[in-house]
């Protein structure tokens, strides 16, 4: 990577709700000018938004952050801007609509990337084009750094390193449990499930949604059959009844792309899902009842085009739209990764007292940035389309800590 650059971040999409709100984190974290920890500025479309979000911030000099515009189709404007960073951190999805153009500018310009995609084919769609290139450009490109996937791959991380330290061997199946979690949802985030729905009409997009090694590197044979939990049952472990998660499938598959890229560290025949858990109490079956039918009943409605329009004309927000400062000041998340080994039960607890989406995923996402920005000789020496485990590991898992976000580990015979 080139060292001479103007900036080590820049926030591609900080006009956006999350965009904003990565901003902020940074700002109140790190700072910006003289006696900031690193060089940052924002981007996008709008020149006359990203004004506003700087003038939000209520910087002493606003010139101490730059402004750079560019368009997500417009490929040499996309690397006018990523050849003047170390990194560019994306917000802008649906990223199957608006973000294949960005990863090539970075690797062009070998510039690491972020983002917060929590779509299949798009992530499908870059391994398959741009693997090779990245790696041989020697780019990090990395997917998925919010809540969706940060918890579910860096947790399984440890869970595994664990297991192998202290055993000798890997889990050969892991379970993520939703215990608690709290949080409001933005349009961007049902722009970018709706984007999905209407990809899934489509046989061969259909066919890569259903297969849980769809984020297998090419040519790589399939491990054993998945389970996706789909319906209500009572579980030991838990003391709980468990139900679906509605990010399961896309966490699962960033896991087990993880293991594959690790030279199956997990195994070749490792098992892993998510569940959500209602805890036993009067009426929880019930509870657990009606939540899975929520569930099927809202991904059905974004399915059909009418009642995807009526949903956006009456109760979902628009892009751009998201949760009030006070809803996302009261959100937290706690998981359980649970596996069993040599008659011990090993467990890591992900948690982080802020709203999972949103302050949560920008926490999660800008440490990420900083990760790559300043810790780039610490980091796994992993390149192409990667995850937050196999680009950045244990340094990154460190910086959450430092942030707040906490991964406590527990062994019980």
């Amino acid at each position: 990577m080139k060292d001479k650059r103007s900036y080590d971040i820049v926030i591609w999409g900080a006009s956006g709700f999350t965009g904003k709100l990565v901003c902020q984190y940074l700002m109140k974290n790190y700072g910006i000018g003289i006696g900031s920890t690193f060089r940052w500025a924002i981007a996008g479309r709008n020149h006359k938004k990203l004004e506003t979000i700087r003038n939000d911030l209520n910087l002493n000099d606003p010139e101490e952050m730059p402004i750079l515009t560019g368009d997500s189709f417009d490929l040499k404007s996309l690397k006018a801007i990523t050849d003047k960073t170390k990194v560019i951190l994306t917000t802008v999805g649906p990223y199957s609509l608006y973000g294949s153009a960005l990863v090539e500018a970075c690797i062009r310009t070998q510039t690491h990337y972020c983002d917060l995609t929590g779509e299949v084919p798009f992530i499908h769609h870059t391994i398959n084009k741009f693997h090779k290139s990245a790696e041989k450009a020697k780019v990090k490109i990395v997917h998925s750094c919010g809540f969706d996937s940060v918890p579910s791959d860096l947790g399984c991380f440890i869970l595994q390193e664990r297991s192998i330290c202290d055993f000798g061997t890997p889990i050969k199946r892991i379970r993520l449990y939703v215990k608690k979690v709290k949080g409001g949802i933005s349009g961007g985030t049902i722009a970018s499930m709706i984007e999905i729905m209407k990809l899934a009409k489509n046989k061969d997009m259909k066919r890569i949604l259903k297969n849980p090694y769809s984020l297998y590197p090419k040519n790589t044979p399939k491990g054993r059959k998945q389970p996706h939990q789909k319906n209500i049952q009572w579980d030991e472990i838990s003391q709980g009844w468990i139900g679906p998660f509605i990010m399961s499938w896309f966490n699962s598959a960033i896991v087990r792309r993880t293991n594959a890229l690790l030279n199956f560290k997990y195994g070749k025949d490792f098992i892993y899902d998510e569940v959500s858990v209602i805890p036993k109490k009067p009426l929880s079956k019930i509870k657990a009842q009606c939540y899975a039918l929520g569930l099927g009943l809202f991904t059905g409605m974004l399915y059909f085009r009418f009642s995807r329009w009526l949903l956006s004309k009456t109760i979902l927000p628009k892009p751009g739209q998201g949760p009030s400062e006070k809803s996302r000041k009261n959100g937290f998340f706690i998981l359980d990764l649970i596996g069993a080994q040599s008659n011990n039960t090993l467990k890591v607890t992900v948690s982080c007292g802020s709203d999972p989406g949103y302050s949560g995923t920008a926490l999660m996402i800008g440490e990420a940035a900083v990760c790559l920005a300043l810790d780039e000789e610490l980091l796994p020496q992993y390149f192409g389309i990667l995850t937050p485990a196999t680009a950045m590991g244990k340094t990154l898992i460190n910086r959450l800590k430092k942030a707040g976000m906490e991964f406590e580990y527990s062994n019980e015979h």
